[in-house]
């Protein structure tokens, strides 16, 4: 802990750094653009370097690894120009670890306690969020941690609209069985009140933002078409969910298809990624607590 506790206080500070707009609008004042990549870059390693040096699970090789994956994240939209074709590369980039799982091999803690490696999901999503909003001047509309009264509303609504539909699917289709948590009942309403605010400023804040956020918005602006936005946003979520577990995980890829069209219709109709997190997150913590 005298390790992993400093590393994760600064990944914390530089994380809400990322979601917060003052502090984005803040950073963007450093010119040029290539000196913000450089102090991106650097607040990547140095939790690498605080956990892994304060454990004693300092690898030369996995360091260098950290570094020049953090390095070309940091760097692409800072050197390269704003073209689809670049935009295609920097997303297949960010997705490369979280797919083939590298980062249980890097963020390593003594055999005795238990894997620190969401230090490592969290700064690469972090950093994404950084490079995107930042370097590459995205706007995908309403964006942070705290949705409005109405992003509230809504998100609720569409969890309402899309849950029977989603569970019948998983339920058909052995992805999911009925098993409702065990256990007293504040035990687990604490978990699931811990499950959706997990969910709402992690996993949904960085898969909402680039599905919705980005690839719904790009798509419809492009091609002009909503439906064929919300329908290959919803395609490429599902293909997301291939590597969940094991793979190829198609039941879960077929589930996280299906729920990726109200989140593209929600997104298109709120034009904010807030309101779809806590559609997001709702789904999660009901799975969580009443299936197995």
């Amino acid at each position: 802990m005298t390790a992993a506790l400093p590393a994760f206080l600064f990944e914390a500070v530089f994380y809400l750094g990322s979601v917060f707009e003052g502090t984005r609008l803040w950073f963007s004042q450093f010119h040029p653009k290539r000196l913000q990549a450089a102090i991106l870059w650097l607040s990547a390693i140095v939790p690498y370097l605080i956990l892994s040096l304060g454990a004693g699970t300092f690898q030369r090789n996995a360091f260098y690894i950290v570094v020049m994956l953090t390095g070309v994240l940091a760097f692409w939209h800072a050197v390269l120009p704003r073209r689809v074709a670049y935009d295609i590369g920097f997303f297949l980039i960010a997705a490369a670890p979280l797919i083939t799982r590298v980062f249980p091999r890097l963020y390593l803690a003594p055999e005795t306690h238990p894997q620190v490696d969401i230090l490592g999901h969290v700064m690469w999503l972090r950093l994404g969020i950084a490079a995107l909003l930042i370097l590459r001047e995205w706007d995908p509309g309403a964006f942070g941690l705290w949705p409005t009264g109405r992003e509230w509303r809504l998100g609720f609504l569409y969890f309402l609209a899309s849950i029977v539909p989603i569970v019948v699917l998983s339920l058909a289709i052995h992805d999911m069985r009925f098993e409702p948590m065990a256990g007293p009942w504040w035990r687990v309403a604490g978990i699931g009140i811990g499950t959706f605010f997990g969910i709402l400023w992690v996993v949904a804040l960085g898969e909402n933002l680039l599905f919705q956020g980005v690839i719904v918005q790009d798509i419809r602006n492009a091609w002009g078409s909503p439906i064929a936005a919300v329908l290959v946003s919803s395609v490429l979520f599902g293909c997301a969910h291939l590597w969940f577990h094991e793979f190829p995980n198609w039941r879960r890829a077929l589930v996280a298809a299906a729920l990726g069209i109200p989140f593209g219709i929600l997104y298109l109709r709120s034009g904010s990624v807030r309101a779809v997190m806590v559609t997001h997150s709702l789904v999660v913590m009901v799975s969580r607590v009443l299936f197995h």
